[in-house]
């Protein structure tokens, strides 16, 4: 349903249209008629004076949007550690692994328990149109934290379950299924960061978290491709310039987020809780020893969707 917001912008328009279907006639009429429509003119006149200023209102309205934070990365692609490291920033305030709609974390065949998960419970309980449903759950529960959070002087930022989007046997999406549900209120300020993908996608395998077909390192890139798009240069962040120079990328990170900085992170991360803790423990930031066997390296050699991600004016850029 169409918020007043949007009324109000559609019926400008239809009245904008009205104005210039006037001025035509306006035109093509002969001196007297010009003469005969002098009122109408003026008041004309009049109209778009009202929709100046209702213009104004509505650019007045796009910037009293209030800002949230999204930070997106694929599973295994170092996202968790990234994320203990914003969450260890002045006030901030970071919900790990958000998503409107994913069953990837409840019950298939036995509903898990689960009495704080609305959401879920809803799809249990079979309701119909339950994804409309988890949409505005979940787009209500962000706003009452948002409110929360801003309330008590900090900062929110959601971690977003990527993967839920772009790495299982659900279509790719246009856009992330968390964005496409707080633009229209919110001014979104977003990063992606990515691993190299025979590192990571070597994790996904050890871990049995490839859920998409054809399951092969080259669908991997593609649909990696798809989410990079999706993204401008100087949102991405590569996981392996992370660990050469934390402080130098956090702090493109935290601007980038329009956070706070404080270079104490470094010493605080490991303080912090957050799910998806697959892979790293320690509390020192360092370089990773590949894992990947033979088998995927052999797959990279010969990967269409590889090279092109290898060739990529994103991934260009980070020296992939």
């Amino acid at each position: 349903m169409p918020s007043n917001f949007q009324r109000f912008k559609s019926q400008l328009d239809e009245a904008i249209e009205l104005i210039g279907q006037n001025s035509s006639v306006a035109q093509g009429s002969s001196l007297a008629n010009i003469m005969s429509l002098s009122a109408n003119l003026a008041d004309l006149v009049d109209t778009k004076s009202l929709l100046s200023r209702c213009n104004s209102i509505c650019e007045q309205h796009e910037r009293k949007k209030p800002v949230i934070r999204v930070v997106h990365h694929l599973a295994c692609s170092g996202g968790t550690l990234i994320s203990k490291c914003i969450s260890a920033m002045p006030n901030v305030y970071l919900l790990s692994e958000v998503h409107p709609y994913t069953d990837l974390a409840i019950g298939k065949d036995k509903p898990k328990y689960a009495p704080s998960d609305i959401a879920s419970l809803t799809k249990y309980a079979g309701i119909p149109n339950q994804k409309q449903l988890a949409g505005i759950l979940f787009k209500n529960a962000i706003d009452q934290v948002y409110k929360h959070v801003q309330g008590q002087g900090g900062t929110l930022v959601l971690r977003e379950h990527t993967h839920a989007d772009f790495n299982t046997h659900e279509s790719i999406p246009e856009k992330g299924s968390v964005l496409s549900l707080l633009e229209e209120d919110y001014e979104v300020r977003s990063i992606l960061t990515f691993r190299d993908p025979i590192d990571s996608y070597s994790s996904l395998v050890k871990n049995g978290w490839v859920n998409f077909e054809p399951s092969n390192f080259d669908e991997y890139c593609r649909r990696l491709l798809l989410l990079l798009e999706q993204f401008k240069p100087n949102q991405i962040f590569k996981y392996e310039d992370f660990l050469k120079a934390p402080q130098q990328q956090m702090r493109l990170m935290t601007s980038a987020l329009e956070l706070p900085f404080s270079e104490l992170f470094e010493d605080v991360f490991g303080m912090f809780k957050v799910t998806g803790d697959s892979g790293r423990t320690s509390d020192v930031i360092n370089g990773r020893t590949r894992i990947a066997p033979v088998e995927i390296l052999q797959e990279s050699e010969c990967s269409e969707h590889y090279l092109a991600l290898k060739n990529s004016s994103y991934t260009k850029l980070l020296n992939v």
